[in-house]
C-alpha cells in the first residue's frame, strides 16, 4: 500500500499500488475507445456490436431523481441491457450523445435542445462493459456545460 501527503504534512494510505495506478493510467485511453464504440454501436441499433461489447452479465442501472424522491431501475443480462440501451440512445434529431469525463472516467453526456438531460458512466471489467449506469437528474444536471 503505498501513502500520499495531504496539504497539512500528513500521510494517508491511497490503498492502490503503483502497479494500479499505472494501469489505470495505461488502459485510460483504450476505454475511451471502448465507450466511443459503445456509445456509436447503441446510437445505430446494431445489436451485434452491442452484444460483442457487453459483459454477459452486464447491469445497466437508470436513477432518476426527481425533487423529493429517486429512484432507480436495473436490468442484467446482455438482452435487457441491449433492449434498455438501444431504446435509450437511439439516435434522434433533437438528441446529442457525446464522449465526456464522468467522474475521471469515460462517459458519455446526454443533451436535448443544448441543455443536459443524462449522464453515463461505463465500467469494464477487462475489455468488456460490465456497468452502464445511467442518471437522468435534471435538478442536478442543469448546472452542467452547454453545449
Amino acid at each position: 500500500m503505498t501513502a500520499i501527503s495531504n496539504d497539512i504534512g500528513t500521510r494517508r494510505p491511497t490503498g492502490r499500488t503503483p502497479w494500479a495506478a499505472a494501469w489505470e493510467w495505461a488502459a485510460r485511453p483504450m476505454r475511451y475507445r471502448a465507450v466511443r464504440a459503445f456509445r456509436v454501436a447503441a446510437e445505430a441499433g446494431d445489436v451485434g456490436r452491442l452484444e460483442a461489447a457487453l459483459d454477459p452479465d452486464v447491469r445497466v442501472v437508470v436513477e432518476s431523481r426527481e425533487p423529493g424522491r429517486s429512484r432507480a431501475r436495473v436490468v442484467q443480462g446482455t438482452r435487457d441491457a441491449i433492449t434498455v440501451l438501444v431504446h435509450g440512445m437511439a439516435a434522434r434529431a433533437d438528441r446529442r450523445i457525446v464522449e465526456r469525463s464522468v467522474n475521471g472516467q469515460a462517459g458519455l453526456l446526454v443533451t436535448q435542445a443544448g441543455e443536459a438531460t443524462a449522464l453515463i458512466s461505463v465500467d469494464f471489467t477487462g475489455a468488456l462493459v460490465s456497468v452502464v449506469w445511467i442518471r437522468v437528474h435534471p435538478d442536478v444536471l442543469r448546472h452542467w456545460n452547454r453545449v
